[in-house]
């Protein structure tokens, strides 16, 4: 929960923040689109001051103000992103970059590799992980009574080994899982996902050894569990 004590319901934003100021007049544009609020907007010092209560809302957030205390209070209450490693990738096509292909390689493991953790599918499990990966043990973490992960997002990648000839690439994907077993949390899990060998089969082509997706997640470690009052899965889906 982010606390903020405030003098007005306003809140000092960049104009690069989607504010546009031109001739007295400001306009916000969400995602491409106008929009009104019930406080107009205001140039204030070379800064723009847009009302606190609708930024927060537009982006999932619930508001709350203490008028005894002079506060407002934000509260999240969906998968936030974070800068955890602060490495920028470009898609440029050389050994240092991060194609298309190859992120939605990565995002489809994780996507998998979490659906086999959630169902105790060893099949999933298996296409997805590489032998350093205990299948039986992972197939027993699941709940039996059924899948518990609400949503999961890759919030944030960092590189553990750079696409070499005689190196395979190598990521630790930071990725947040909303779930609800015992009361709303939101976890963090860091997953090290490395590309898998490949190997030509009778026919003559090249795939993937083992069967297995284009890259396998190598280790898993639980980073940290976060309790949330409520999960906004969408818009129109808040479990609480």
């Amino acid at each position: 929960m982010l606390a903020i004590s405030v003098m007005a319901t306003l809140l000092s934003v960049s104009v690069t923040l989607g504010a546009a100021y031109a001739s007295g007049i400001i306009k916000i544009n969400l995602n491409g689109k106008q929009v009104s609020t019930d406080v107009a907007p205001q140039m204030v010092n070379n800064r723009v001051m847009v009302p606190i209560s609708f930024v927060s809302k537009a982006l999932g957030a619930n508001v709350a103000w203490d008028s005894k205390t002079q506060t407002v209070s934000i509260k999240s209450n969906g998968i936030l992103f974070e800068n955890v490693w602060d490495e920028t990738f470009t898609a440029d096509g050389n050994n240092d970059s991060l194609g298309a292909f190859t992120f939605a390689h990565i995002n489809n493991t994780v996507q998998t590799f979490m659906s086999g953790m959630d169902t105790g599918d060893r099949q999933l499990l298996e296409i997805s992980t590489s032998k350093e990966m205990d299948i039986d043990k992972l197939s027993e973490q699941h709940y039996s009574m059924g899948p518990t992960m609400l949503s999961s997002q890759i919030i944030d990648m960092r590189t553990i080994k750079k696409n070499k000839p005689d190196q395979s690439p190598e990521y630790q994907v930071r990725v947040a899982i909303q779930t609800w077993l015992d009361s709303p949390t939101v976890d963090y899990w860091d997953l090290n996902v490395v590309m898998t060998p490949t190997v030509t089969n009778k026919e003559g082509f090249i795939t993937t050894e083992g069967g297995k997706m284009e890259y396998v997640v190598k280790k898993k470690v639980l980073v940290k569990s976060t309790p949330v009052d409520s999960h906004r899965v969408f818009p129109g889906y808040t479990f609480k």
